[in-house]
């Protein structure tokens, strides 16, 4: 395609509403509320039908004006039910002098569109493109725009339960997403654009576009997926996130719904793992509420554990007992059992001050 500041090449890939990515058609992204990706991103929501998915592949990963995005591929849905697609347009460098033109056509893509969703974009492809515009001597034009990065969501989610975030993790192990021979690894696309360059065969630049392409896609699946998770968590470990995610937000009453909910659900699966923490979690949102009585109740179940936890629930339940029950005796108890448990310098220190005030109320002698 021509643009004012040269030519540009693109590819156009165009895919029914009800193609389906992993385990999920793409349709299932235009379900979601706005308020429901407004829970995904931790802000601001917008629905997915404006947004403009994107993702590129670049000459390298230090970023900085050395690098080039050879390769900016962006996804979006154009119509109206029933009549919907889910189009894919992929912008090539063929030539590094051609990269203004590029940028140009690019820059008339976003036209239309109000967000932008990416993974890891906010840390690295963004910022890259940004760079190319302003060396091509053009104005970035993504600032006025939302951005949604799934990365972040994704490691709220799931960094409890996934040795690895990565897309190809998430792909694996939540998307139902298998990747086939054509697929190729990330790490060999740069080396792949610099022969490209030399020979001009467009052999291995066509797997490099389908992977971009399958990347693109699973963004769409990874945003309705994420959406679905924040909603009806699907375990433990997804309540958990979900209740911080409120907790974040000052919703303390949900994130205190959502603890009792993992609660259960690990009862109900024998899966003593993470239990303490989820505990301790809904302890702290139900003092936030300043539902001390209760909060109590829940440090006294993890008082009889150990570690780092088990030290906070008693000096919290010393705090209980001195300042809001007025039970002496039992405050002084329960510091001198955390005191006994406690490692850490600081948090002795701040114990046996607290023992020696307890003991002065109570006029006894020293341990």
């Amino acid at each position: 395609m021509a643009t004012a500041f040269g030519p540009a090449w693109f590819h156009r890939t165009v895919y029914p509403i009800g193609h389906t990515h992993g385990d999920r058609p793409l349709s299932s992204a235009l379900d979601l509320a706005p308020e429901a990706l407004a829970r995904v991103a931790g802000g601001p929501g917008a629905p997915l039908r404006e947004a403009l998915f994107l993702d590129t592949e670049t000459t390298g990963l230090a970023g900085g004006s050395g690098t080039l995005a050879f390769l900016v591929g962006v996804g979006y849905f154009e119509g109206e039910a029933p009549d919907t697609h889910f189009i894919i347009d992929q912008f090539f460098l063929r030539d590094p002098g051609q990269e203004a033109g590029m940028m140009t056509a690019i820059d008339g893509r976003l036209g239309g569109h109000r967000s932008l969703v990416t993974f890891n974009g906010k840390a690295f492809d963004i910022p890259l493109l940004e760079t190319r515009f302003v060396m091509s001597r053009l104005a970035p034009p993504f600032s006025e725009l939302g951005h949604l990065d799934l990365l972040m969501p994704a490691r709220r989610m799931w960094r409890g339960s996934l040795a690895s975030c990565s897309l190809g993790s998430l792909e694996f192990h939540l998307l139902g997403v298998r990747r086939d021979q054509q697929d190729i690894a990330g790490f060999l696309i740069p080396q792949l654009y610099r022969e490209y360059l030399q020979t001009g065969d467009m052999s291995d630049m066509s797997r490099v576009m389908y992977h971009n392409l399958l990347d693109i896609l699973s963004m769409v699946t990874l945003a309705a997926r994420l959406s679905d998770a924040f909603e009806s968590p699907r375990n433990a470990h997804e309540h958990l996130a979900v209740g911080r995610q409120h907790a974040r937000a000052g919703a303390w009453e949900q994130a205190e719904q959502v603890y009792r909910a993992a609660v259960t659900r690990m009862a109900d699966e024998a899966a003593g793992d993470g239990r303490a923490e989820i505990q301790r979690q809904l302890a702290l949102a139900l003092k936030r509420q300043a539902r001390h009585a209760d909060a109590a109740e829940v440090w006294e179940q993890l008082a009889d554990g150990e570690g780092e936890i088990a030290v906070e629930a008693l000096t919290e339940l010393a705090k209980h007992y001195e300042w809001r029950a007025i039970d002496l005796a039992r405050a002084l108890l329960c510091a001198r059992r955390a005191l006994r448990l406690a490692g850490d310098a600081t948090a002795r220190e701040g114990l046996r001050h607290r023992i020696e005030r307890l003991e002065r109320k109570l006029q006894v002698g020293p341990t």
